[in-house]
């Protein structure tokens, strides 16, 4: 309150709209002005923090500038908002009711004037109100969300938008996981992904209307019998599975060939069993899990029950019981649990700001062969701005590898060099701490890509020149003659 005395009117004014902001979107009921974006702005979180907002004003827009017709949803006035796509390139959007209890909301691409629809939707899993989850986003670029009432009407609302983690790995036939009898599989399924159909069209998906988020699985018989494959989900899922095959080699072979499945439930029921008779050692098997739900969830699928039971030298070589990054001061630190190893050589710790470019940190000596639990870590001492991706590549003696699931933090650089003037419009001063000089200036934009600055060295700091530069908000990262690197903020005009 002191301090909001002291700066007269004019900032007193703007800190109460801030404070009116906070938690509220304002509205747009146009998703352009000026032939430029200019929706509100939502923040792309880890985790759903709804913001309220409304419709009450807005009137229906169908013309082409907006949006022209949805594809679903009887339409209502409508209001839009804009984010940036986070570099997974995967978001899923919540909406919570407020005083509109049956709401409709699709998610557009590209600029003013010509915008495509890429999803819509009117009742998810259930509810009234909508839900959307994409993934194949461009990292960095702008979407719009365009929302209203079904029917008519106007009324309040809540919405959040997510980051997700990119989708795992055996999303086609043609890379399947491992599973085996004892050794359970829990993951975190797909969403807003390519259904199996698309992907691998050529198979014969029998009682699947539908396949969305799929997940791929192989498994070998050890024993004859009957097998029993437990699927357990939070919400709807379902299955296919095919066989047999000679070999696991042949199973994948006949990706985009599988003819009509051994078994398959496309049941409303959030837990499946897969059972098959007669089963024969050494046939293999593919099984496909799908997350009809489209929300994010925990999978499980057990091989257990049943007579026959499945080869469990055909899964990793590794046994994890533990895999975790987490941000300590100014670095990232990594630590896994094995419990289980075989013919392991090493450990190779990987990082991505994308999840598609890898680069190799550093390796860790593995145990070889091994039933004893060994702990493991290793410490990023230079993260990127944002959204870091880690992995484990594990390297058998024989030179096969195996990758484990990915691990995301964010990271926030601390302040450490006051930079003036701030904002500026040409040059940037770096006042330097210490007597260590400066050697490298870099700026990070908000979706994490570097760019080199030039500078030039004065007493007590370098002068970088950011005529170059687009205006926005960016980390300016300096790094000193010991390598080490800190950074403040800097806003170009």
């Amino acid at each position: 309150m002191l301090q909001l005395m002291k700066t007269g009117k004019l900032l007193v004014l703007i800190s109460c709209i801030l404070i009116f902001q906070k938690g509220v979107f304002g509205q747009s009921n146009t998703p352009c002005s000026g032939g430029s974006i200019s929706a509100p702005s939502i923040t792309v979180s880890s985790t759903c923090s709804y913001t309220s907002g409304t419709t009450v004003g807005a009137t229906a827009q169908t013309n082409a500038a907006n949006g022209g017709t949805p594809s679903c949803g009887s339409m209502g006035p409508d209001v839009w908002y804009q984010f940036t796509a986070p570099s997974s390139g995967s978001v899923q959007i919540n909406t919570q009711a407020g005083s509109i209890t049956d709401g409709v909301m699709a998610l557009y691409s590209g600029s003013c004037g010509s915008f495509t629809q890429i999803s819509c939707n009117d009742d998810f899993s259930g509810s009234t109100m909508p839900q959307i989850s994409a993934s194949s986003l461009t990292p960095g670029a702008t979407y719009l969300i365009r929302f209203w009432q079904y029917g008519g009407g106007t009324g309040t609302f809540s919405l959040c938008v997510t980051a997700l983690a990119p989708p795992v790995g055996n999303t086609t036939c043609s890379v399947q996981t491992p599973i085996c009898s004892g050794s359970p599989i829990s993951f975190t399924a797909n969403t807003g992904g390519s259904p199996a159909s698309t992907v691998n069209p050529g198979n014969n998906y029998g009682c699947l209307s539908t396949s969305p988020n799929p997940s791929w699985y192989y498994l070998q018989i050890a024993t004859p019998g009957t097998l029993t494959v437990d699927i357990t989900a939070g919400s709807d899922v379902d299955f296919a599975i095919w066989g047999p095959f000679a070999s696991v080699s042949a199973g994948t072979s006949a990706c985009n060939t599988y003819g009509a499945p051994l078994d398959c439930s496309y049941s409303t029921s959030a837990t499946e069993q897969v059972n098959i008779a007669g089963v024969v050692a050494g046939q293999v098997y593919v099984l496909l899990v799908t997350n009809y739900a489209n929300t994010v969830q925990n999978i499980s699928v057990t091989n257990g029950g049943g007579t026959a039971t499945t080869n469990c030298a055909i899964v990793l070589p590794v046994g994890y019981t533990a895999w975790d990054a987490e941000v300590a001061g100014e670095a990232v630190r990594l630590a896994w649990t094995t419990e289980t190893e075989t013919n392991n050589d090493y450990f190779a710790i990987q990082h991505s700001g994308d999840c598609i470019v890898w680069e190799t940190l550093g390796l860790i000596e593995g145990a070889g062969t091994s039933s004893d639990v060994h702990n493991y870590s290793f410490t990023d001492q230079s993260p990127a701005e944002g959204i870091n991706y880690y992995r484990l590549m594990q390297v058998d003696k024989d030179g096969k590898t195996q990758y484990s699931s990915i691990r995301s933090v964010k990271y926030s650089m601390s302040d450490k060099y006051i930079v003036s003037p701030n904002p500026t419009k040409a040059f940037a001063f770096v006042h330097q701490t210490g007597h260590l000089e400066i050697t490298s200036v870099e700026l990070i934009d908000p979706v994490g890509r570097v760019q080199c600055m030039p500078f030039d060295k004065l007493d007590g700091g370098v002068n970088v020149d950011c005529r170059s530069v687009s205006h926005g908000t960016y980390f300016i990262r300096c790094t000193d003659e010991l390598g080490k690197s800190s950074s403040s903020v800097v806003v170009i005009e």
